[in-house]
């Protein structure tokens, strides 16, 4: 005779019936607690040229509140969960409204930096509430386990007789859950009913209905802004933005798509070549990231090397060049040193957080290619004089030849990388790396090579990526040609060089492909 045991029992069941309680109560608390911290969270961040508070929404949309004066703006979201986020833009350095306006309406030119900022941010903040949520179910269930364990097997059988022995108990029990339900309802739903509603409701146009004479972009015509007086009064201030914004879209659009009717005549790696990309002197220009993204995708180059000044005075609002160039360069390794005009430690933490491998006078080996090099010592503000750090650039150059000579033969430096060409000399006139790059003058020197002790050694100064004449460049246009440079190596040494530029006019030009001597 077979004997058909039953799988669950009673016996089973309250075995399993605390674990599965606590494991209901760790889950709920933690979900509740969690997404309720999300809700009312807030976090503090740089966002373009202003100091910004990012808050998490459900209502689809990216609002961005810009004070009393100018109109909110906003823009559907693409998050199926209809995640949304509510940015409060509050101070910032610019001068005057017209800068403010000039320099949003450039940022929004090429948003990609700020946008990866923001859902970072949110993100970060997702991920720390839900870790609190967690601790605050592992906590509750720590107390309400502590407190049965407490209580004990007798006193609460007593508290069971206790509570069941009466004769209606279920009546009573039913009450007891309606009323708390009652209750709970109310609490969440009655003082938002009887509060009297002191304003209507946000009322938004789309940005097409407000400036029906502009021809808009696909991205602009999703824009709403909120109607008021701060949205009519302002029409002129929001023309004057979409107009800025619609001439650096246009002028870095063309640059960008004629890069591929170029591309013929951008030399390709070979086997076993490796291509990188050299930028320097972008000056806040993000409008050039783009394009000099392209040329990248274009000549196969797969390392950035940065050589600094991606800003014009190192301050912490212009930390969203930092942010377009890895959104731009996600794919890539960068290799990056900081400028004069970068000095103040916001450029390079910047770097670091992004993931970019720093400079810091220790030979380092990235994608089989040896580097040496450091940031310029040197600090210079926007408009101001250069003052001097820990040490000059002819200490520096001093002493980063002494690092690099010191190397063995068979680990010999082969992309040495400073800001200012001045950096490298020391190192050029022994010999004591093969190839050598700098920026700072924002015009192409070299590449010039020369023998020294039977082995090449080739200097070169790429011009000012962003197009910039002075320390600024982030506007709708060039002020000088932007200039990237693709290197190309063999085995982790260098064998050639090709710069290709942005003109003026929005023409693309490329150089000859320059071997270099082995």
């Amino acid at each position: 005779m077979t004997v058909v045991r039953r799988l669950v029992t009673k016996a089973r069941l309250r075995a399993i019936a605390p674990w599965a309680a606590l494991s209901v109560l760790f889950v709920a608390t933690s979900v509740v607690v969690g997404l309720f911290a999300f809700v009312n969270d807030s976090e503090r961040v740089t966002i373009g040229a202003h100091a910004a508070v990012v808050s998490p929404t459900f209502d689809g949309h990216a609002t961005v509140d810009l004070g009393a004066v100018l109109p909110r703006f906003r823009l559907a979201s693409s998050d199926p969960l209809g995640i949304g986020v509510y940015i409060d833009v509050q101070e910032t350095d610019a001068s005057s409204l017209t800068d403010l306006i000039n320099r949003d309406a450039l940022i929004a030119a090429q948003p990609e930096g700020e946008i990866a900022r923001i859902q970072q941010t949110v993100q970060e903040m997702a991920v720390d509430d839900a870790l609190a949520g967690a601790g605050t179910g592992f906590l509750a269930v720590v107390l309400v386990a502590t407190l049965w364990a407490m209580i004990g097997v007798r006193r609460r059988r007593e508290l069971w007789h206790l509570v069941h022995r009466h004769e209606r108990r279920v009546e009573h029990r039913a009450i007891v859950v309606l009323v708390a339900m009652l209750i709970t309802i109310a609490s969440i739903f009655g003082p938002g009913r009887m509060r009297r509603v002191e304003a209507p409701p946000t009322q938004w146009v789309s940005l097409a209905q407000l400036l029906p004479q502009l021809d808009l972009d696909d991205q602009l015509k999703g824009v709403e802004v909120a109607s008021g007086f701060s949205t009519t009064g302002g029409v002129g201030v929001i023309r004057t933005a979409v107009e800025t914004y619609q001439r650096s879209t246009r002028f870095y659009g063309q640059l960008k798509d004629r890069i591929d009717g170029v591309k013929g005549q951008i030399h390709q790696p070979g086997k076993d070549e490796t291509v990188a990309i050299q930028v320097n002197d972008r000056h806040d220009n993000i409008g050039m990231d783009p394009v000099a993204a392209e040329v990248a995708k274009a000549g196969g180059a797969k390392l950035l090397i940065d050589a600094g000044d991606d800003t014009s005075s190192g301050q912490e609002w212009e930390m969203f060049s930092v942010n377009s160039l890895r959104q731009h360069f996600k794919d890539f390794k960068v290799v990056a040193v900081a400028g004069n005009h970068d000095a103040g430690g916001h450029v390079e933490a910047a770097y670091r957080k992004s993931g970019f491998t720093v400079l810091d006078s220790k030979p380092v080996e990235v994608d089989g290619i040896r580097f040496l090099g450091d940031s310029d010592p040197t600090k210079t503000g926007l408009g101001s004089a250069d003052q001097p750090g820990d040490e000059t650039v002819d200490h520096q150059s001093k002493r980063l030849a002494d690092v690099a000579c010191d190397q063995p033969a068979d680990k010999r430096i082969s992309t040495f990388v400073v800001h200012d060409p001045s950096s490298f000399a020391d190192t050029a006139a022994r010999g004591c790396a093969t190839l050598l790059l700098s920026g700072h003058l924002h015009r192409q020197v070299g590449p010039e090579t020369k023998v020294v002790d039977g082995r090449p050694v080739t200097t070169y100064t790429n011009g000012t990526t962003g197009g910039a004449a002075y320390a600024f460049a982030l506007g709708y246009t060039l002020r000088r040609p932007g200039e990237v440079t693709l290197i190309t190596y063999l085995k982790g040494e260098p064998v050639g060089l090709q710069t290709v530029t942005a003109e003026l006019n929005g023409d693309v030009t490329v150089g000859a492909y320059t071997p270099l001597s082995s």
